[in-house]
């Protein structure tokens, strides 16, 4: 196979991603805005460029086989509604582009749960999956209205000569490598003692370890289905996982519970008066959701075996910690 190109290879999800493709012997070409310290360390091929530039992307996607697109922008503030637009939609929209023009045979595509949809009450029987009907336009929140039309034009840019494979993950915990990542802001959080109360809303986590191989694996498939969810292993209310984390740390977790819109009050509030903190109403809105997904499709097709949680969860406090 000719080399696979990839977006976001430094970031948090991108360098797990690099890592099992490398070991898997992919030759790889990395697509970078600015070469990365560690460039002269590896046999990776790196070329300067950006999703918003599409003459870098059309150099970029000379001679190779395959793209990984984890490249991307994650935000809940409402200062980012530009940016957020750009990288996810503008981008998306440029790469497939030049990605087709190219004669690229298959593109595994990094998209979200928060494409998918979510539940509005807590039942553990209604897990999502693939086929859930989006519902989520309704939050009025840039990042996921953003994330949902990247979604559906990856989808609908696949042909038979044109192969899309779209992963959508859950909330991706794990040993943290090169930038900050911004998955990581809730059990950080945690662990400084700033969540003073348990907001409702629950959360699937995945190991983004096991979420990193399921790409070879979407790469390697010979008839993949359009669609993955890659989750973890359980899906609990935040209460649960507090619960757990403080297992963990030995930091004791938020006894007061406050409903919902409380939370979004005090979203209003911070954006007001500390417009570059964690909470926004947008934050606020989608924490008070249930994102309870299964992984069936994902484990049958791709092998995705997600580790135990309690794992997961003491691997990421001790990196943070570290």
């Amino acid at each position: 196979m000719g080399p696979v190109l990839v977006t976001g290879g430094t970031g948090f999800v991108g360098r797990h991603v690099v890592r099992e493709l490398a070991h898997a012997g992919y030759q790889l070409r990395l697509l970078v805005r600015n070469l990365p310290a560690s460039a002269a360390e590896d046999d990776h091929q790196y070329i300067t460029g950006d999703l918003l530039d599409p003459v870098s992307l059309g150099n970029a996607m000379l001679g190779a086989d395959a793209v990984v697109h984890a490249a991307g922008f994650v935000s809940t503030n409402p200062r980012d509604r530009k940016q957020i637009f750009d990288v996810n939609v503008t981008g998306t929209r440029n790469l497939l582009d030049a990605a087709r023009t190219a004669g690229v045979k298959r593109v595994v595509f990094t998209s979200s749960t928060s494409a998918v949809g979510a539940l509005a009450t807590n039942n553990l029987n209604a897990t999502l999956a693939e086929d859930a009907v989006y519902d989520l336009d309704r939050l009025n929140v840039p990042y996921v209205s953003a994330k949902r039309l990247a979604h559906q034009m990856a989808l609908e840019a696949r042909s038979d000569d044109f192969e899309i494979v779209v992963l959508s993950p859950t909330l991706i915990l794990g040993p943290g490598e090169g930038p900050a990542a911004s998955s990581h802001a809730l059990v950080k959080a945690f662990l400084k003692g700033k969540i003073p109360a348990v907001p409702p809303g629950g959360v699937n986590v995945v190991d983004v370890r096991d979420l990193a191989r399921s790409y070879v694996a979407a790469l390697q498939h010979p008839a993949p289905s359009p669609h993955y969810i890659v989750g973890g292993p359980e899906n609990m209310t935040l209460g649960a996982l507090f619960q757990r984390l403080e297992g963990l740390s030995g930091i004791n977790a938020p006894s007061l519970r406050i409903p919902g819109w409380c939370a979004v009050v005090a979203g209003h509030v911070s954006q007001i008066f500390a417009p570059k903190g964690a909470l926004s109403v947008a934050a606020a809105k989608m924490g008070r959701l249930y994102w309870y997904f299964n992984s069936t499709a994902a484990q049958r097709d791709l092998g995705h075996d997600p580790r135990p949680l309690d794992e997961t969860l003491a691997t990421t406090i001790a990196w943070i910690r570290r």
